[in-house]
């Protein structure tokens, strides 16, 4: 399926890992030199007829293998030498280049100082389109939590990226998603995952919100802004007070995938509020899926995290098939 969403930035993900000391420029002028030289390439076919090479070789004969071994030999050098190819992080280089101006969409991206933390699945593999999991952690914690909610989602099967809360919560963070700050929030999400996309391979129609508490609001506040750049938001024990739907975003909201969860002993997202927020968002098109848990804790519970990775993989896999 081709990949196409706000985080593509004109490019492909790949493997910047691979670095050459050789500038891409040069490189990229030696492959033309080399094209060149097959392209001009004239081997001296004789038009007097057909040949037959089945006796001794005449000079002309000799002349003419010599040719066809060195079109051979450069085609080989132009086509098959790896080591001479540019690295996908030099090609981004080069596109970005090429549209440079006052209104490029390459040079003009936000930026960040927002502290966040990336964490890798278990042997992690280049060749493979991980989905992305944004998380909100809870109030009192922070971007760091990711290292241990990630593998609890799946050790294996995402990129986890983890942003710190806008404001300060006891010992950690937590998240304020009122008027100038949401703006912000979204310019960092943008920021962080056209980065990321940079330096991981991941597939850009499978990124992914969720998060803990006052984390799952703001990712609910964040999907309901900017439908089209996720696939899904998953909202633990989150609190949805004053739940309205743009209207300008209700067709991009059309089946896009939630999870409501809480618990039946939670005092910040009753089960009662769970539905009638779930009631809103279907009404818009969206696609709800809600779980009630028994007990819940200050962090999610790790059969809240494992259920997480059911609800992902559900998509992903119907989404193949």
């Amino acid at each position: 399926m081709t990949e196409h969403s706000s985080f593509d930035s004109g490019s492909q993900p790949g493997d910047a890992d691979r670095l050459d000391s050789t500038p891409w420029g040069r490189r990229f002028q030696d492959l033309k030199n080399s094209a060149d030289d097959v392209a001009s390439f004239e081997p001296r076919l004789s038009l007097d007829g057909p040949r037959s090479f089945d006796g001794p070789a005449s000079t002309d004969d000799a002349s003419l293998i010599e040719d066809a071994d060195s079109f051979h030999d450069a085609v080989v050098e132009a086509t098959f030498d790896e080591e001479e190819l540019p690295t996908h992080g030099e090609i981004i280089e080069l596109i970005e280049t090429l549209h440079a101006g006052k209104s490029s969409p390459f040079l003009h991206r936000p930026t960040t100082n927002r502290p966040h933390s990336i964490q890798l699945p278990e042997h992690y593999e280049a060749g493979y389109a991980y989905p992305l999991v944004v998380w909100f952690h809870g109030d009192g914690a922070s971007e760091s939590e990711v290292s241990t909610i990630l593998p609890k989602i799946s050790e294996r099967n995402y990129i986890g990226l983890a942003l710190r809360g806008n404001v300060a919560c006891g010992q950690g963070f937590g998240w304020s998603t009122t008027g100038d700050e949401l703006r912000t929030l979204t310019d960092d999400v943008e920021s962080l995952v056209l980065m990321l996309r940079r330096q991981y391979h991941i597939h850009s129609e499978r990124i992914y919100l969720a998060g803990f508490g006052t984390g799952a609001s703001a990712a609910m506040e964040l999907i309901l802004q900017k439908p089209q750049w996720f696939g899904g938001v998953a909202c633990l024990c989150g609190s949805f007070p004053e739940l309205q739907i743009p209207g300008r975003r209700v067709r991009d909201l059309q089946n896009k995938r939630v999870l409501l969860a809480t618990s039946a002993n939670s005092r910040s997202s009753k089960v009662g509020d769970l539905v009638a927020a779930g009631r809103v968002l279907y009404s818009s098109g969206m696609q709800i899926g809600t779980r009630v848990y028994q007990d819940a804790g200050s962090v999610p519970s790790r059969k809240m995290l494992s259920d997480i990775n059911h609800w992902l993989m559900d998509d992903v896999c119907s989404t193949i098939s």
